[in-house]
């Protein structure tokens, strides 16, 4: 019997497992209930009545399952665009002026700075047509833009513009802008003076037209031996051509040169006729040694009388050396020049 029972035991494990539960249901007679124990039997439910109705019970719907409704993320927030501005209005276009050409621009600044053909004076509109004058290549137009910029008229004083405006003029051969080239170096304008440098453009100047000043200082450059070494014979030259060609000082430095033989034939004769020239002229300074030569007799008869007068002239228009030399010939009569220097 042990044995039978537990063969059983082993064919129910193995239904189990490969059957289930079910094959369970048809061995209740196996199965060992207990009795129940005294004073359990009221508790025990009485079993259901039978059913006669055929129609299943309803059954309860199975629970749905209620998914959650996802959240949406909330949208990242962008700042919002900025508005566009507005498009500016055009400016209503300005009325182009007529095209003229450099000779007409010329004329034009010409005319404002004299005032002339019905324009009123104005250097500042000499200074605009002058500009676009000289912006087309017309070479006057460049040379009074420097003359303007030299001098201050129509703008503020720039020796550099006047340089710039006088080199592109004199690089086309105007002897007038390189005339001004030489003042510029000459003398303090653009810091130490440049006397080679000068020496150069009044020799350009010299070179393209008679113009006595630049003569007469290259005369002086020579003569002085300021930036070349000095050279009486080329300083005589200098002043000769600008003498010829007008020039006051010049006659009175050639006299000074034919008086002393310096540089030329000594010849007072000469240099009578230079003072001479050059007082008639209204040279204080050929008055002064014009009346020095009558007074001594040198190239010329003495003439005391004449010599007073002729001093006495340029004394009286506050020359120095005439001043100098009255006192000493008259102390007491020309006491008031004593302590002239």
């Amino acid at each position: 019997m042990a044995a039978d029972r537990a063969i059983r035991t082993c064919v129910l494990l193995l239904l189990v497992l490969f059957v289930g539960g079910p094959v369970l249901a048809p061995l209740p007679s196996f199965s060992f209930v207990p009795p129940p124990l005294p004073g359990d039997e009221e508790d025990i439910e009485p079993p259901p009545p039978p059913i006669f109705d055929e129609t299943p019970p309803a059954q309860e719907p199975a629970p749905t399952k209620v998914r959650p409704t996802p959240t949406p993320e909330p949208a990242s927030q962008q700042p919002a665009p900025k508005p566009k501005p507005k498009p500016k209005p055009k400016p209503a276009p300005k009325p182009k002026e007529p095209s003229y050409t450099a000779d007409q621009l010329f004329r034009m600044g010409m005319d404002a700075y004299k005032g002339e053909g019905g324009a009123q004076q104005s250097f500042q509109e000499a200074l605009k047509w002058w500009t676009r004058a000289a912006s087309a290549g017309h070479v006057v137009a460049q040379y009074n833009l420097g003359i303007m910029h030299k001098n201050g008229e129509g703008t503020s004083k720039d020796y550099k513009k006047a340089r710039d405006y006088f080199l592109k003029a004199a690089g086309k051969g105007y002897a007038n802008a390189a005339e001004q080239l030489g003042h510029l170096y000459f003398g303090d304008f653009l810091g130490a003076p440049e006397y080679g440098e000068a020496g150069k453009w009044y020799e350009q100047a010299s070179a393209k037209g008679n113009l006595a000043f630049a003569e007469f200082r290259l005369g002086l450059i020579h003569y002085k031996g300021l930036g070349r070494p000095k050279d009486s014979m080329k300083a005589f030259y200098w002043f000769d051509r600008a003498a010829r060609n007008g020039y006051i000082d010049a006659m009175v430095n050639l006299g000074v040169l034919y008086e002393k033989g310096d540089g030329a034939v000594f010849s007072p004769e000469k240099a009578i006729r230079w003072y001479t020239e050059a007082a008639e002229k209204g040279s204080l300074l050929g008055m002064a040694y014009l009346g020095e030569a009558y007074y001594q007799g040198r190239g010329v008869g003495k003439d005391e009388k004449k010599a007073v007068g002729l001093l006495e002239q340029a004394a009286s228009s506050g020359l120095p050396y005439a001043q100098r030399l009255l006192y000493r010939i008259d102390r007491i009569k020309y006491m008031r020049y004593r302590d002239v220097q």
